[in-house]
């Protein structure tokens, strides 16, 4: 019996043993794999909308492979660093049992076999550092995944700069950026320092000081076209005191966005003061260009498609368009073109010059100021050459207040159907046959300027042709004398 009971056993032992060898076991081999320097995105199960992005690492398993999404802290002991490109060796583990929401793989770093920095990187500094009017001295600690230098440092120097240091800390691919900024007694200004890897990546990072406190009366030059954005600052309260503005230099689309900031801040209004802006464009211009110089790394750069879109010598359409508190523009002599609705519905505008050059006001462009009053052509006189204006577009003084006088030089003989739908107190016409303006599909017929109580001053000797046209007849007409004759022009 004893006998029987042991065969009995050892039989049992065989076949216990033969089930164990056949459950599934986990399986690991060593395998190498490439991490790309650059990452990717990929979608957690279940968003079948991609609403949620989810940044990871790219990674293959040859070199001629195809890059794969992997999510960070997959592989095990490994930390991944952004910019670095890497070659491993991983202990790559097949689950017998996965689990049903995850994959049937691990990965455990063995060793790594190379690095390469591709694109180098930098934590815990800003691109864009930005210090009060008063100064600061200031120690910013960040590391990198290269070694770095100063390479290159231009801008303003902030007078005089006592401490500009780069400090390597030795561990940890740690750095120290050191800087003594003095106070502020003007404009705001910008340094920057361009740092080299040792990939040789350069970047650059840009020390951004606001400038002290501004008055109502302000002039701004600009050392290159672009500048102004960092020139006022981000305190609307204090580029918000400013009342007369006088811009010195060439403009760009950047500096036209700004100019509008700052007649747009509602910032220092005291006890409900109602703005008024005069903006002095006597000795700048307007150019080509659309970034700001420093756009690069982050200072006052505008992107493109919130710009006005800006010609050499001509006003930006729409670009001052519905500022509710622009009272007074002065334009630059070298404008030839007033483009549309450049100045549309500026409630408070009451004075605008047309420059010499000017040759089209453009549709719109001064439509619904109902406060312009004066709009000067100072030009005409015995040394400087008659006006170049030859079109004015539709509506283009259209719903506006009554003008204190307006001047039709010979030049003018392309004019819309409503451009010139005005009332006007002394008007001045200097061809000696009355004009006339035909507008195809029209018959010639253009509204205005409103005869009600406006006098029509003539060239002297041609008061009979313009009282014998059925238009100009309903003027009260009177002739300007034969000498002299611009000095009556306001």
């Amino acid at each position: 019996m004893n006998k029987l009971l042991i065969i009995i056993s050892i039989a049992a032992c065989f076949i216990m043993s033969a089930c164990s060898e056949d459950e599934p076991k986990d399986r690991s081999e060593l395998i190498r794999m490439w991490v790309s320097a650059e990452t990717t995105e990929t979608y957690v199960w279940g968003d079948d909308n991609h609403e949620n992005p989810i940044e990871c690492m790219q990674v293959k398993y040859s070199l001629d492979g195809a890059w794969e999404p992997m999510m960070f802290g997959t592989i095990e002991y490994f930390q991944y660093e952004k910019g670095v490109e890497y070659e491993l060796s991983v202990i790559r583990t097949t689950l017998s049992n996965p689990p049903a929401d995850g994959s049937m793989f691990t990965y455990r770093l063995e060793r790594i076999i190379s690095h390469k920095v591709v694109s180098a990187n930098m934590n815990g500094i800003d691109e864009c550092i930005e210090i009060p009017s008063e100064g600061k001295d200031f120690d910013i600690d960040f590391t990198t995944n290269a070694s770095c230098e100063i390479v290159k440092v231009t801008g303003d120097r902030f007078g005089e700069v006592n401490l500009l240091e780069l400090y390597d800390t030795g561990y940890d691919n740690g750095y120290s950026l050191q800087l003594k900024i003095p106070q502020n007694s003007g404009m705001g200004r910008v340094m920057l320092l361009t740092l080299r890897f040792s990939n040789g990546d350069e970047k650059e990072i840009g020390i951004w000081q606001m400038p002290r406190a501004f008055t109502a009366t302000e002039t701004f030059e600009l050392p290159y076209a672009g500048s102004l954005g960092y020139m006022i600052g981000t305190d609307q309260n204090n580029y918000g005191r400013i009342r007369n503005i006088e811009i010195v230099g060439t403009m760009n689309a950047n500096d036209a966005y700004y100019l509008n900031r700052i007649l747009e801040s509602h910032g220092y209004q005291g006890y409900g003061e109602k703005p008024q802006y005069n903006v002095d464009l006597t000795r700048s211009g307007f150019v080509a260009g659309e970034n700001s110089k420093y756009g690069n790394c982050g200072i006052c750069d505008v992107a493109s498609k919130y710009l006005p879109n800006v010609f050499s010598d001509e006003v930006p359409s729409g670009v001052f368009t519905s500022n509710k508190y622009l009272s007074e523009v002065i334009l630059p002599e070298n404008i030839k073109v007033i483009n549309p609705s450049a100045f549309s519905h500026c409630l408070s505008l009451y004075k605008i010059n047309i420059p010499s050059s000017c040759m089209e006001i453009g549709s719109q462009a001064f439509s619904s100021c109902t406060s312009l009053t004066n709009v000067d052509f100072p030009y005409i006189s015995q040394e400087i050459s008659l006006p170049h204006l030859h079109t004015i577009g539709e509506g283009a003084f259209s719903n506006i207040d009554r003008l204190e006088s307006f001047v039709l030089p010979e030049s003018l003989n392309n004019v819309a159907t409503t451009a010139l739908s005005f009332y006007v107190d002394r008007l001045f016409s200097l061809t000696e046959e009355p004009p006339v303006w035909e507008v195809s599909g029209n018959a010639g017929y253009v509204v205005g300027p409103k005869p009600d109580g406006c006098t029509l001053y003539v060239p002297f000797g041609c008061s009979d042709a313009y009282k014998a046209s059925e238009k100009w007849g309903k003027f009260k007409i009177e002739e300007m004398p034969e000498d002299k004759w611009w000095e009556m022009i306001p």
